[in-house]
């Protein structure tokens, strides 16, 4: 009686799920589950419907929207100007050739071998000191009580809602004056102060979503604010950090505006700066301008798809928070 009862007791215990620290731990089943059903109901079952098919429907319809235009462009930077004159969608003669590519990355009035390298000069120091900058802003928004935090903070909106064409009127005479004008610096000066208000704001909602009983264990331990910051805040932020790197980086990488009010070299121009310059003055070339479009939009497109993992955690826990 004794081996049954023990027997029946080990028996329940393998049969109850495990637990550590709060989780509940099942094992897995010996075998995969067997599927309900002949393939063509699992199938019918697997069809959207009602609700369902018209969110399917919508957002298939907007990627199309977004791709049909991407698939152009690129269409016409890889075939001649007399196969596309008519239609990039015109397959009666198909020539595949990258002369398009080869002329845009030597083009003599403004070589995008040369602006895609400057345009990388501006974009990487304004994407880490803007990432860097932000974070270090809105650590204090999110975790510190100080005087005017609510004005300071609107300020920062505001100042993020401002039209470009405003802040290239208050930095022109700036950047003359201090002669930081036409200069990478002066550039990425600019573009650090555009950025800083969305970037303080996007990572502000990010960290109050962090919970603070980490920082608190770390003081209790002994820890510096500064130690926090570089140790928990830091690290726990990566996939915010991450997005707004991206977003950031997109932005600099393909801003035009700002460039044509502040660089005037032809040395010192920037892929968007060197774009229209490929169309030349009689007839557009539309296959010259189609690959240099391409190998600017390339870099940012590269980024994305590299990050995409860390770049859409970020997104989702900033908007949720």
């Amino acid at each position: 009686m004794t081996d049954t009862h023990n027997a029946d007791d080990s028996t329940d215990a393998d049969s109850q799920p495990q637990t550590d620290g709060g989780r509940v731990y099942h094992e897995p089943p010996e075998t995969a589950p067997i599927a309900e059903g002949s393939a063509i109901e699992r199938l019918r079952a697997a069809v959207p419907r009602g609700p369902r098919l018209l969110r399917y429907a919508v957002a298939i319809g907007v990627a199309f929207l977004w791709l049909v235009p991407l698939v152009g462009l690129f269409m016409a930077s890889v075939r001649p100007l007399d196969q596309i004159i008519q239609g990039w969608w015109n397959f009666e003669t198909f020539t595949v050739t990258f002369e398009n590519y080869a002329r845009a990355w030597t083009f003599q009035s403004g070589p995008m071998r040369q602006a895609m390298w400057n345009t990388a000069i501006v974009t990487v120091p304004s994407v880490l000191a803007v990432t860097l900058l932000g974070t270090m802003v809105a650590y204090p928004f999110a975790r510190f009580d100080f005087p005017l935090k609510k004005w300071l903070f609107f300020l920062l909106i505001v100042v993020m809602a401002a039209p470009p064409e405003l802040v290239a009127m208050g930095n022109y005479n700036t950047l003359r004056n201090t002669g930081l004008f036409d200069t990478y610096m002066g550039l990425i000066l600019v573009h650090i102060g555009w950025g800083m208000g969305w970037v303080v704001m996007f990572l502000r909602n990010f960290l109050l979503g962090l919970p603070e009983e980490l920082e608190e264990a770390a003081r209790i331990d002994g820890a510096s604010r500064y130690q926090i910051f570089k140790s928990i805040v830091l690290p726990y932020s990566a996939p915010a950090l991450v997005s707004v790197a991206v977003i950031q980086f997109t932005w600099v990488w393909n801003s035009f505006f700002f460039p044509l009010v502040f660089m005037r070299s032809r040395e010192n121009q920037l892929a968007p700066q060197v774009l229209p310059l490929m169309k030349g003055r009689l007839q557009i070339d539309w296959g010259l301008v189609a690959a240099g479009s391409v190998l600017t939009m390339i870099v940012p497109i590269v980024l994305f798809v590299t990050l995409q993992r860390y770049y859409k955690q970020g997104m989702v826990a900033a908007v949720a928070d």
